[in-house]
């Protein structure tokens, strides 16, 4: 395997989960009391602005993007500056599926108003490879 033997060090971390958003959050959400996952679970007051450019990419942005946007703002707030090489360092980016909320919205406005209404954004906004990118 390329790369075996050689040192990682993880600087920082972020998380953004239903049981809470920032490491301490989340944490007291795992040991508190449990979430039923046979309901939806949303996240209170969550603003996604601060983490993109404009209000325009943001909306233009599914949930799964919006989150793992704050999730990497932590990680690399918590890392603080690295005297390292970019081109050395990675992230580690995990989802089951991506963007499908965008998906569901763009179905119910195809069923109702008809295809010519669904968002030409549809395909970029679902995908999951986009987190990964940032």
């Amino acid at each position: 395997m390329r790369g075996a033997g050689h040192r990682v060090a993880i600087t920082g971390y972020g998380v953004v989960a239903p049981c809470g958003i920032g490491k301490e959050n989340f944490w007291s959400g795992l040991l508190g009391p449990g979430f039923s996952g046979a309901r939806s679970i949303e996240i209170a007051e969550w603003d996604p602005s601060p983490y993109f450019d404009s209000p325009k990419d943001a909306r233009r942005s599914d949930r799964c993007e919006q989150f793992a946007l704050a999730a990497a703002h932590e990680a690399l707030t918590q890392s603080g500056s690295l005297p390292y090489d970019p081109a050395r360092i990675g992230t580690i980016f995990g989802t089951g599926i991506g963007g499908l909320r965008t998906l569901e919205e763009q179905v119910i406005v195809r069923v109702e108003k008809g295809e010519r209404r669904v968002s030409p954004f549809l395909v970029p906004m679902m995908m999951a490879k986009r987190c990964k990118l940032i």
